[in-house]
């Protein structure tokens, strides 16, 4: 007996034998396949499907194009598993007209595998089917939805070559792509080359601008239109409320020839993303026919507005709750401090779907209850990415990145926001060993980093001074064009000044056509860490010159540029500018300058009453630079007086009783010394010892005090005892006046 197998590996249930097949195609032919259709909407699964076509294949009766055609259309708009029937017929067959081929292609995109559409479409004209004006918008709307742009200029390319160029539903479908693929300009080419535009092909346009953003290039197709419809007032509508521009688009409603719910919905979700919830409470009173979405818009517009009991009244009043209202809600609490409310809420929830334990879980998260989220995360029916990416990030947040790490490893599918969680928890909790080391890991694994992964992965190259790998990092910017008006611009800037290139930093925020206000603290900050005070002060004043207003963080750069320049007059006058001119608050760290600044210039008393006066609380790097500038002027008093404050606030860091010690070895006070370090042995503090890292042929070393763990350690040392040796025979006399022995 001969088998039959339709493809795949369905471990032998497809096999048939031939006395069965030829009574079933029997019984098709006496009826002239009038049972056709019906045996068709009785296939409930594959295994059914299969029975009925291979006797089919069986007798060749797939040569008549009325049964291939109504047997493809059936698995075209039956479930996605049934589609790869419909290919292997279409292989099978020798049918060139591409209208099969559309309703596959159709069926693919519809049911959101546009990949599957994309590759058909390939192996379309492998068979030499030529597509038709509905083969190029099926295969170029899969690719808008997959965000494959380079498949869409591919078919693009091919459309060209066709006598379809020029058809107006194709050339829609390129616009459609472009735009929703972010090409916008590519998007505004192909429109603008359209010898006659449709309506959908001016929505298309302005639809694109505004999800793009640039509402005013959207506003100037809106009013150049020939002809609108309510789909054109309602993009319009919504963009111009989202930019804020909520005035404007009132001006457009009240235009408008006539309003559905969207339009309504559209303005009420304005005037509640602009935070004037009052107008937007009017449009909902005046709205015609109020659907669930009208009532989400208001509790959510509530919820961002931080008015939740309001949010919750509105809650209790909703006539139809749905899932999307509870959502909102639980979200609303959890954003307010309140996760006991959100629990609550969670609790009471008839019916939950993944965004709800997502949002619940998000809230634990967020509010740094971690255990519990745990606990949520394992209780989860299932799980998506963003559930694992929340638990990463949570745990990476209150620094248990061993847990995090943990997580990272074992969930099942990453994306850039997971890598993005995991890097940026090691930078933030000081380990930028490890944060270089996983973006090492996600640049083998294929995975692309993105603005936010760059300044991260730049900020802790910065934090070592491993200037080689930073750039690494700058050539893969500059590689793949990756704008410097943003933030990697402002981490670059950072990343070589901390490195000790402050010129190549300024080389980088020159070629910055705009500038933020991140670019111009990054390079002033670069500048006054290296002690060029009066180059950050004209960088200062270029920028008081330039649309950029500065900020707190500006003014600590300048007046840290001071303190280091020893610009004592100019400091004063910055700080003056800074509250008087800027209207700033000067908080603790300008205060910190400004002790910095007099401590280092000699003037101890005056340092002594700032900290006094200052209406703020001194913290212990206050007190830290007074007590500074104490031991370097031997004004025993002060150094005792803020040493006294900085043990009191910070009573296991080694660092102020050895400060306090070395004051006192400095003026001859042996005794006073010694005790330090008797207080130091009976609390248990113990001498944090110095660390020193350098960066050599791309490597990076760390030292430690009397550490000889280094391969090279005796090397090191070695050396240092010849050039100690070398100093004293030059004549070196040792300064050992803060020596206790």
């Amino acid at each position: 007996m001969k088998k039959i197998n339709l493809g795949g590996n369905y471990s032998g249930e497809t096999e048939y034998r031939y006395p069965n097949c030829i009574a079933l195609c029997e019984t098709m032919a006496q009826n002239s396949f009038s049972k056709l259709i019906p045996l068709l909407h009785k296939c409930r699964g594959e295994k059914e499907l299969r029975h009925l076509l291979a006797p089919m294949i069986v007798l060749g009766l797939f040569k008549d194009s009325l049964v291939t055609r109504e047997v493809v259309s059936w698995c075209s708009t039956a479930r996605i598993e049934m589609l790869q029937y419909a290919v292997l017929l279409l292989k099978q067959v020798d049918y060139t007209h591409p209208f099969l081929w559309n309703m596959v292609l159709r069926g693919y995109e519809q049911r959101n595998d546009q990949w599957k559409a994309i590759q058909l479409f390939y192996q379309m004209l492998y068979s030499s089917v030529i597509p038709d004006k509905f083969s190029f918008p099926f295969v170029l709307k899969a690719c808008a939805n997959a965000r494959a742009l380079k498949e869409g200029e591919k078919i693009h390319c091919r459309v060209m070559k066709s006598p379809k160029s020029m058809d107006l539903f194709v050339q829609d479908s390129l616009i459609f792509m472009y735009a929703k693929c972010g090409q916008i300009n590519a998007a505004r080419i192909s429109f603008d080359t359209m010898p006659n535009k449709s309506l959908i092909s001016w929505n298309s346009m302005i639809d694109g601008y505004v999800k793009q953003g640039d509402v005013s290039a959207a506003f100037k197709l809106f009013d150049s239109m020939p002809k609108r419809d309510l789909f054109s007032w309602n993009v319009m509508i919504d963009g111009l409320g989202k930019c804020g521009l909520i005035d404007v688009a009132q001006q457009l409603f009240d235009e408008m020839p006539e309003r559905d719910a969207v339009s309504w919905n559209s303005m009420i979700d304005g005037y509640a993303k602009c935070g004037r919830m009052e107008e937007a409470r009017t449009l909902f009173a005046e709205a015609p026919n109020k659907d669930v979405f009208t009532w989400s818009i208001m509790l959510n517009g509530f919820v961002e507005c931080g008015k939740i009991e309001i949010a919750h009244n509105w809650f209790e009043k909703i006539p139809c709750k749905n899932i999307i209202t509870w959502n909102s809600l639980i979200n609303g609490y959890a954003k307010h401090g309140n996760p006991a409310a959100s629990r609550k809420l969670f609790e009471l929830m008839p019916y939950r779907n993944l965004k709800s334990w997502n949002v619940f879980l998000d809230a634990l998260t967020k509010n740094g209850e971690i255990e519990l989220a745990c606990k949520i995360f394992n209780e989860m029916p299932s799980r998506d990415i963003f559930s694992w990416n929340t638990i990463i990030d949570g745990h990476a947040k209150l620094g248990k990145m061993n847990f995090a790490q943990e997580l990272f490893d074992i969930m099942p599918i990453k994306d850039l926001v997971s890598w993005n969680a995991i890097i940026t928890g090691y930078r933030q909790n000081g380990q930028a060993k490890e944060a270089i080391q996983m973006f090492t890991k996600m640049h083998l694994d294929g995975q692309k980093p993105d603005s936010l992964t760059l300044a991260t992965v730049l900020s802790a190259i910065a934090d070592l001074g491993f200037l080689v790998q930073g750039r690494s990092v700058h050539a893969y910017i500059d590689r793949n064009q990756f704008p410097l008006d943003g933030i990697v611009g402002a981490a670059l800037i950072d990343m070589y000044s901390k490195c000790g290139h402050v010129h190549m930093a300024k080389g980088i925020f020159d070629r910055v056509t705009s500038k933020s206000i991140d670019h111009w603290n990054a390079i002033l900050s670069g500048f006054a860490i290296h002690g060029y005070g009066s180059i950050a002060v004209s960088l200062f004043d270029a920028m008081e010159e330039s649309p950029v207003q500065p900020d707190d963080i500006t003014f600590i750069s300048v007046l840290s540029a001071c303190s280091h320049a020893g610009l004592l007059h100019a400091g004063h006058q910055y700080f003056e500018v800074m509250r008087l001119k800027y209207r700033i608050t000067p908080k603790i760290q300008h205060y910190g300058c400004m002790v910095d600044l007099l401590g280092r210039s000699g003037h101890l008393e005056e340092a002594f009453s700032l900290v006094r006066n200052m209406p703020l609380k001194a913290n212990d790097v206050v007190w830290r630079a007074l007590l500074g500038a104490a031991k370097n002027h031997g004004n025993i008093e002060i150094a005792e007086c803020a040493a006294r404050h900085l043990i009191e606030l910070m009573p296991h860091d080694s660092s102020s009783y050895v400060l306090l010690s070395n004051i006192y070895g400095c003026i001859g006070q042996c005794e006073s010394a010694r005790d330090m370090w008797k207080i130091m042995k009976e609390r248990g503090i113990s001498k944090t010892p110095g660390c020193s890292f350098i960066e050599l042929k791309g490597i990076l070393h760390e030292f430690t005090a009397g550490d000889t763990s280094h391969p090279a350690a005796m090397d090191i040392y070695f050396l240092l005892s010849n050039l100690t040796h070398g100093l004293m025979l030059a004549g070196y006399v040792p300064d050992l006046k803060h020596s206790l022995y």
